[in-house]
C-alpha cells in the first residue's frame, strides 16, 4: 500500500495544528492563574515557554476591556466564546490537561497575531535584562 501524500495547506502550522475542512484543530491547555485559571489556545513555543491566548465566556474583562468574539466555541460547547486580546508567555509547567479544540481560520489568525505581540514583548524584556 502506498502512503497518502500529505495535503498542502496555505497556512504555516505546527505539527499539533491541522486543517480539517473550514476549521483548524488547535491545542488547548488549562493554565492556572491567581483567579483559578482558564483554558488557553497554544499558538507557539518559545524555548521552555508556551505562547498562548486565553479563552473566556465573558464579553469583557476587568474594567470594560472587550474580548474578541469567536465565531465557533473552540471547546465545542453551545455557549458563546471569547478570546482575550492579550497573549501570554509562560513556562510549559504552568499548563495542564491538554485537549484539542477547533477555530475558524480568521479566529486562528487573530490568535496568532495576539500571540506574536506577546512573544515580541517577552523577547524585548529578556534582551534588556542581559
Amino acid at each position: 500500500m502506498k502512503k497518502a501524500a500529505k495535503k498542502q495547506t496555505k497556512y504555516e502550522l505546527k505539527p499539533e495544528v491541522t486543517v480539517d475542512g473550514d476549521l483548524i484543530t488547535v491545542k488547548i491547555k488549562f493554565k492556572n492563574d491567581k483567579n483559578g485559571g482558564h483554558p488557553h489556545v497554544i499558538v507557539d513555543e518559545l524555548e521552555k515557554n508556551h505562547v498562548s491566548v486565553g479563552l473566556s465566556t465573558h464579553a469583557k474583562k476587568g474594567k470594560n476591556s472587550p474580548n474578541y468574539k469567536l465565531t465557533v466555541n473552540p471547546l465545542g460547547g453551545t455557549e458563546q466564546s471569547f478570546m482575550r486580546r492579550q497573549g501570554t508567555v509562560a513556562p510549559k509547567k504552568d499548563y495542564k490537561t491538554p485537549q484539542k479544540g477547533v477555530m475558524t481560520p480568521n479566529d486562528y489568525e487573530k490568535a496568532k497575531t495576539y500571540g506574536e505581540k506577546a512573544k515580541q514583548k517577552h523577547l524585548e524584556k529578556t534582551r534588556k535584562k542581559k
